[in-house]
C-alpha cells in the first residue's frame, strides 16, 4: 500500500514542540491506554502495535497471531518482503484461521503491484486461493469480503475480474454490516464515475446504525476531492467523526487541511494543538495542512514549517513516508525563491525513493536554468559548470 519506509534522522527546525509530544507518547504507551494490537491496528496505531508484536515475537516466534500481525504491520511500513514470509509463517503455524489466509492474500495483492503482467496473473491466482479459503473458514470476515469486492473490480477478466459479481459481494457484506455494505456499494458507483449516486452511499453509510467513524471519514473524504470540493460538508462530517473518536487521527487531517484551505489560522493551530495531544505519535495533520497550503500556494513559509515538523518523527504506518515529504519540502522551499534548498531536498527525496515525482521538478528546474543560461550571452562557462554542480 504504502511506498518503501526509511528511518528518518530527527530533522532540524521540527520545533520544540515535539519532545512533549514524543514524552507523552511514551507515557501513553508506557501506562497502557490500549495494548491489544489488534485495536491499536484498527484504530491506525501501526507504531505502538508494533512495539506489543516485536515484543511477543520476540517471546514466543511460532506464535502464529504474533506473525499475522506483524505481517500487517511491516506491510502498512512499505516493507516489500518481510510481510510476505510473515503471512506464510502464520497459516504454515495454523492454517484453520481466516485473517491468517485473508493477510497472506492482501501481501500477494500488494506484490502484484510491483511486479511484470505476467507475475500479476500468478499472484492473482493466488490471492483468489487465499481469499477464497479464509472466507470459506470464516463467511462472515468483512475485510476478506472488501478484499473479494476490490479483486472483482480491478483485476482483468482473464484472471476472473467481474464487476457484476462485486455487486452481489457488497450485498453480502450489506448483510453483515450496514455501513460497510453502503461504503461498499460507493465504491462500485465511485469506478463507475457516478458521482451523486456515490455520495447518496457514503451518507447513507455514515447515517447507519451502529455509527462508522470509517464511513464518516470516507464522506469527509468525498467532499475534499477537487471535482466535488465541498470543504464546509467536510468539516461538519470530520467534526461529526471526532465526536465518535478522538483517539484516531484522520479526522483532525481533514479539519488540519479544511482550515488550512481557507487561511483560518487560528482554527488551524487549535486543531494541530488538540491532534497533537490526543494523537501524539502521528502528526499527519501538519503534512495534510502543509499540502493543502502548497496546493493553493499560500504561505509556502508555514508549509515548510509544517513539513519540516512531520519529518520530525518516523511516520505512522500507511501515511506519506519521507520521500514524499522531502519532495513536498521542496516545493515549499521554491516557492519560497530557495532554488538550492529546493535541489537538496528533492535529491534527499530521490535518495530515498529513486520514483520520487521529485525527479521531475529537478528536470524541470535545470530546463528554466538552462534556459535562463542560453538568454544570458554574457555568462562564463565556469557559471554553467557551477550551476550543473549544484543540481
Amino acid at each position: 500500500m504504502a511506498p518503501t519506509t526509511y528511518k528518518q534522522k530527527p530533522t532540524q527546525n521540527a520545533g520544540p514542540f515535539l519532545i512533549p509530544i514524543l514524552l507523552t507518547w511514551l507515557t501513553q504507551v508506557a501506562f497502557g491506554q490500549q495494548t491489544d494490537p489488534e485495536k491499536l491496528i484498527d484504530a491506525g496505531h501501526w507504531k505502538r502495535a508494533r512495539v506489543v508484536v516485536e515484543a511477543r515475537l520476540r517471546e514466543a516466534p511460532d506464535d502464529p497471531l504474533a506473525n499475522f500481525l506483524l505481517s500487517q504491520i511491516r506491510n502498512a511500513f512499505g516493507e516489500r518482503t518481510t510481510p510476505l514470509a510473515l503471512a506464510e509463517r502464520a497459516v504454515a503455524l495454523e492454517g484453520r484461521v481466516a485473517k491468517y489466509h485473508r493477510q497472506l492474500a492482501e501481501v500477494l495483492g500488494v506484490q502484484a503491484q510491483h511486479t511484470s503482467a505476467i507475475q500479476q496473473l500468478f499472484l492473482a491466482r493466488r490471492f483468489r486461493k487465499e481469499i477464497d479459503l479464509a472466507i470459506a473458514l470464516d463467511p462472515r470476515d468483512v475485510q476478506a469480503l472488501r478484499d473479494l469486492l476490490e479483486y472483482y473490480l480491478l483485476a482483468p477478466g482473464i484472471a476472473g475480474g467481474d464487476p457484476r459479481k462485486a455487486v452481489t459481494v457488497a450485498e453480502r457484506i450489506g448483510e453483515l454490516d450496514a455501513p460497510e455494505g453502503f461504503l461498499a456499494k460507493a465504491r462500485i458507483a465511485s469506478l463507475q464515475k457516478q458521482i451523486s449516486e456515490t455520495e447518496s452511499l457514503l451518507r447513507k453509510a455514515s447515517q447507519a446504525h451502529p455509527p462508522s467513524y470509517r464511513a464518516h471519514i470516507a464522506l469527509a473524504q468525498f467532499y475534499l476531492a477537487r471535482e466535488h470540493s465541498d470543504p464546509g460538508a467536510a468539516e461538519t462530517v470530520a467534526t461529526e467523526a471526532l465526536k465518535l473518536d478522538r483517539s484516531r487521527v484522520e479526522s483532525y487531517a481533514i479539519l488540519a487541511e479544511v482550515y488550512a484551505g481557507r487561511a483560518e489560522w487560528s482554527a488551524l493551530e487549535a486543531i494541530l494543538t488538540e491532534a497533537s495531544r490526543q494523537v501524539p505519535d502521528d502528526l499527519v495533520p501538519y503534512y495534510q495542512a502543509a499540502n493543502s497550503l502548497l496546493s493553493t500556494g499560500r504561505d509556502p513559509a508555514r508549509a515548510e514549517r509544517y513539513l519540516r515538523a512531520y519529518l520530525g518523527p518516523e511516520p505512522e504506518g500507511n501515511e506519506p513516508p519521507p520521500a514524499e515529504t522531502h519532495w513536498k519540502l521542496g516545493l515549499a522551499l521554491e516557492a519560497q525563491g530557495s532554488k538550492a534548498g529546493a535541489v537538496a531536498e528533492w535529491k534527499e527525496s530521490l535518495r530515498l525513493d529513486p520514483e520520487s515525482p521529485a525527479a521531475r521538478d529537478l528536470r524541470r528546474l535545470r530546463g528554466s536554468r538552462a534556459a535562463a543560461f542560453r538568454n544570458a550571452p554574457n555568462l562564463k562557462g565556469n557559471q554553467t559548470f557551477a550551476w550543473r554542480v549544484e543540481c
